[in-house]
């Protein structure tokens, strides 16, 4: 008995041992793969574009490693989609063109020689949009590491906003209609500053859920925060200055109750509600602003500045989804409840009545500066830009 169990133990020792070796060397195993995961190419004309890929191997090999490239297919852009919370279509492979399907990593190097990548017919690019286009590394000699053998790239056409709404004591009224609750919601903005008050309304119902700059009156108050108020009420500690534009966002997730402040597509503070719903429709302060509290019994609050792509939800908005659409998005969006550009394109009369029409197809259509007078476009001297 002693002898089987002194064999038995022998054995799983060996077998440990065997198995430890294995996986140190698959850990000493060369492997191929990119070094960049993502790499976003912006579309300014109608020119090509040349990129130059390169892979590289995690330790120099005794003799040269042949590499093939690929172009996935729709099913991986779904799968990025769905892991990342992004929308992106596929770039149409025929519009790219690889120097060569192979290249090869000479041997004691660790970098392949460059391969050229064109893509072509970018005036086709829409834009506002952004497109991905999946490329694929594999070796027959060694193996790729997973995770970093595709590379993504991110074809975008930046928006050029050349023109802005002016708000001076100015303001929107947004004719939700009675009895309209949200449960989850997102309020978005690009904001320019050229005044800071004690408190500078950018959008919402007051004493119901607003987002503004700055409330000195509470405590740690400073006029140069975003902060949301109402029912409840939080603040990031990020300073904004004058003379700069921002993107800023507000959403509320219902039932986790997750809510974040966001400053120029990134996460500025965040807290936790209890809060069931909202009534942004109530009229208890005169209803749902933009620009300032028309008529408030203690101050309208207003903004000194000038605003564009205001957007109303009623979804929360993910982190991936403000970063990508600051400065445009789809007017058929899911959720999407308000939406005015503020370009100077969508304002009208009718019946004497000043409009600011809304982009989305609800027909939300708001009264600006209360019916009585159109909003004042101004000409920027470059398109608005987020950095």
């Amino acid at each position: 008995m002693k002898q089987l169990l002194k064999y038995l133990a022998f054995c799983t020792i060996a077998v440990l041992l065997n198995s430890c070796n294995d996986s140190e060397s698959d850990l000493l195993e060369a492997k191929v793969y990119f070094e960049s995961k993502e790499h976003t190419i912006e579309v300014l004309d109608d020119k090509p574009i040349i990129y130059e890929l390169q892979s590289r191997v995690s330790s120099a090999c005794s003799s040269p490693v042949e590499v093939c490239y690929s172009i996935a297919g729709q099913n991986v852009v779904n799968e990025y989609n769905k892991k990342y919370g992004t929308n992106y279509e596929m770039l149409n492979a025929a519009n790219v063109k690889l120097g060569s399907n192979t290249t090869s990593i000479p041997s004691g190097t660790i970098y392949s020689e460059k391969v050229p990548i064109e893509f072509s017919n970018l005036g086709n690019i829409e834009e506002g949009k952004s497109y991905l286009l999946p490329v694929c590394i594999q070796s027959s000699s060694i193996p790729a590491i997973a995770g970093t053998d595709i590379l993504y790239f991110v074809i975008t056409k930046p928006v050029q906003i050349k023109k802005a709404a002016q708000f001076q004591s100015n303001h929107i009224k947004i004719p939700l209609a009675s009895g309209t609750i949200y449960k989850s919601v997102t309020y978005e903005a690009l904001i320019y500053i050229n005044q800071l008050l004690s408190n500078n309304t950018i959008m919402g119902n007051e004493g119901i859920l607003i987002l503004r700059i700055g409330d000195t009156a509470l405590p740690d108050g400073h006029n140069d925060w975003i902060q949301i108020a109402g029912t409840k009420q939080y603040h990031s500690t990020q300073a904004f200055e004058t003379g700069k534009w921002y993107h800023v966002a507000f959403t509320y997730d219902q039932p986790s109750g997750k809510t974040v402040l966001y400053i120029n597509g990134s996460k500025a503070a965040e807290s936790t509600w209890d809060t069931p719903s909202f009534d942004l429709a109530s009229e208890g302060s005169g209803g749902f602003f933009i620009g300032k509290v028309a008529g408030f019994m203690w101050g309208e609050r207003p903004f000194y500045g000038y605003m564009s792509e205001v957007r109303l939800w009623n979804v929360a908005r993910t982190e991936n989804q403000i970063k990508q659409n600051m400065l445009n998005v789809d007017p058929n969006s899911d959720g999407l409840a308000a939406y005015y550009k503020l370009n100077g394109t969508d304002q009208f009369e009718s019946g004497g009545t000043c409009y600011v029409k809304d982009a989305s197809p609800n027909g939300m259509d708001g009264l600006a500066n209360g019916g009585g007078s159109a909003l004042n476009i101004i000409d920027l001297e470059t398109p608005i830009a987020i950095k």
